[in-house]
């Protein structure tokens, strides 16, 4: 699979001349001995800082002249407050993004956001499911996913109410029809773990780096929860099961088994679920550089990350991580799904409006 995907990534973004920079290269020169900063827009533990440290770790033996790179992390409203650091960044090459986007925040136009990702170069990105799970103890006891339609209520933590995450997560249990509580009233999905750890509340969602690297291992094998569903991916037409998790049903295959001969597509809800999900997990990382960065920055940065998704130790690390060869979006691909994110339709965004009030007055 990588090697198919990094042949179409090289000969769609003119990246084979890169793969030979000679050391006393102007490249070379320009970043021997500086230092890159990778902001990381969410607190330092959780799934994006964990794949970001990754990135950081590999990504200086692939960029001419071999500068020092830095992780710095910026966590707060839903990972706005790392974008604008960005955003606000000097566009001269030393200073990128990698981030979990906030999808929503974009198409409605929070004006917290004051650049708005399609704004930012893309440089490259990484897809991904979101898990769904749940505490085996919720009354009266979770023994299989099913068992989640006889619960009479439980408390499902997440982010702020415009996060992506937390809505994808709502939504879902709203098309299902069970009873919940949406506590959306965290800085990180750390502390959502940590929280349905202590039983504060019983239902939450993460990421597939979150899942396979702190969820699973702690609570997961620890038999506290059962993961429910993965919200996967578009792939074609349909939303078939990712790679690493092949034994996990899809949300649509879930709510096939509970709502037998009940459309799931003619519905709002799950239409508006798709408009959020789908270009969040087609590039559920990304790594992105301030605007009108200098194309020769840019292009170098493009180049040093396509040759780092060549290196098997990068790949071990990552997958060790995501229990999976990680899938690179290309730049092509990343900047065209960053600005489709500016052409949401008006019932969408009112839809998310009027949810995301509704969701704060409970």
């Amino acid at each position: 699979m990588w090697s198919t995907t990094i042949s179409r990534t090289m000969a769609a973004c003119g990246f084979v001349a890169l793969a030979a920079v000679a050391p006393d290269s102007a490249e070379a020169q320009f970043y021997k001995g500086k230092t890159i900063i990778v902001i990381v827009n969410y607190p330092a533990g959780g799934p994006t800082d964990l794949e970001g440290r990754i990135v950081a770790q590999y990504l200086p033996a692939h960029i001419p002249g071999n500068p020092t790179v830095v992780v710095k992390n910026i966590g707060g409203a839903s990972g706005i407050l790392g974008s604008n650091e960005l955003g606000e960044a000097a566009p001269n090459g030393q200073t990128i993004g990698f981030f979990t986007l906030d999808v929503v925040g974009q198409f409605l136009g929070n004006p917290a956001l004051k650049t708005p990702y399609s704004n930012f170069t893309f440089i490259a990105g990484v897809e991904s499911p979101l898990v769904a799970y749940i505490r085996k103890d919720t009354p009266p006891g979770i023994n299989v996913a099913a068992d989640l339609m006889k619960t009479k209520g439980f408390k499902a933590l997440s982010l702020n109410a415009e996060n992506s995450n937390t809505l994808n997560l709502d939504l879902s249990f709203d098309l299902l029809g069970v009873k919940y509580e949406p506590i959306p009233a965290y800085r990180g999905l750390k502390e959502v773990e940590t929280a349905i750890l202590q039983n504060i509340g019983q239902a939450a969602n993460t990421s597939l780096s979150g899942w396979t690297g702190s969820v699973e291992p702690t609570m997961g094998k620890g038999d506290i929860v059962l993961p429910l569903w993965q919200l996967s991916p578009r792939k074609g037409d349909g939303y078939p099961r990712t790679k690493a998790l092949p034994n996990l049903q899809t949300f649509e295959e879930f709510y096939a088994s509970v709502h037998p001969g009940k459309p799931l597509h003619s519905q709002l809800e799950y239409e508006v679920l798709r408009a959020i999900a789908d270009p969040q997990l087609a590039m559920f990382r990304v790594a992105l550089m301030p605007p009108k960065t200098a194309n020769d920055a840019v292009t170098t940065m493009r180049g040093a990350f396509v040759e780092m998704w060549k290196d098997p130790q990068l790949l071990a690390a990552y997958s060790n991580v995501i229990k999976t060869e990680p899938v690179m979006v290309t730049p092509q691909e990343g900047q065209d799904v960053l600005a489709g994110l500016a052409k949401v339709p008006s019932n969408t965004k009112d839809f998310v409006t009027r949810y995301i009030a509704g969701m704060t007055a409970k």
